[in-house]
């Protein structure tokens, strides 16, 4: 018989105006925690002071070994760039389904104090990118929106078959984005995540960053930009402030 893995809370960032009315939530990648998103998360919710009322959520992985949201083999047997969405296998389906559980879980802590789900936005980097929008797609209540950065899409193969009857999320805002140098997830995967989710019906807008250096080199590898968290704070706003 199976255990949940032994989770730390969660980072949470209360609302600056001390009022509550929406919650994001940012799940990290592979090997980090969600420590490493709070800088990130204070620029997007301190650069124009719009999201004052929002609270973000910076779960933790467990660590097993490292910290990680379920065994990847996408991200770990791989010795060099991932250069489609067809070569991501491997994934393990019981830790993706457990951490889908617990994401749900979260969201529906939210619900229960209060928060509205068109005002709860998912979203995440990487690993935690993917999980995002596994879990999003098959919440059992609409979100307001889903925020995929450096991703893929979970189980490509069968997660349609994942997604509840009632499939509320079909029409929910999805930012996705992706560095066009990406040295471990190739952009192409990115853009075959893209197309099946649109080939799917889903509301997807995708983003590519690029960034040209004093240096000469050109291109945003497996990290985000600056440009990137402004865009995601502006999607943010157009769902939580010009609703």
């Amino acid at each position: 018989m199976s255990t949940a893995p032994a989770r730390e809370d969660p980072l949470v960032l209360s609302p600056i105006s001390g009022q509550h009315t929406a919650t994001v939530i940012i799940i990290h990648g592979f090997g980090d925690s969600g420590h490493g998103w709070a800088s990130a998360a204070e620029h997007i919710r301190r650069r124009h002071d719009r999201l004052d009322d929002v609270k973000f959520i910076l779960p933790h992985a467990p660590n097993i070994p490292l910290n990680g949201w379920h065994p990847d083999e996408v991200l770990t047997s791989s010795p060099g760039r991932i250069s489609s969405l067809s070569a991501c296998q491997g994934e393990d389906v019981s830790g993706v389904l457990e951490t889908q559980s617990y994401i749900h879980s979260l969201i529906q802590t939210e619900i229960e104090a209060g928060i509205r789900p068109d005002r709860i936005i998912l979203g995440g980097f990487s690993q935690g990118g993917a999980i995002s929008i596994f879990s999003g797609l098959t919440a059992p209540i609409k979100l307001g929106g889903i925020v995929a950065l450096s991703c893929w899409v979970l189980l490509h193969k069968e997660f349609l078959d994942y997604i509840p009857d009632e499939d509320l999320n079909k029409d929910t805002p999805m930012f996705m984005g992706h560095g066009d140098q990406d040295w471990r997830l190739e952009y192409q995967v990115a853009i075959d995540s893209a197309e099946l989710l649109e080939k799917a019906g889903y509301n997807i807008t995708f983003h590519r960053y690029r960034r040209v250096f004093r240096s000469g080199g050109v291109g945003i590898g497996h990290s985000v930009c600056r440009e990137e968290l402004n865009e995601i704070e502006e999607f943010l706003v157009s769902i939580l402030v010009n609703e």
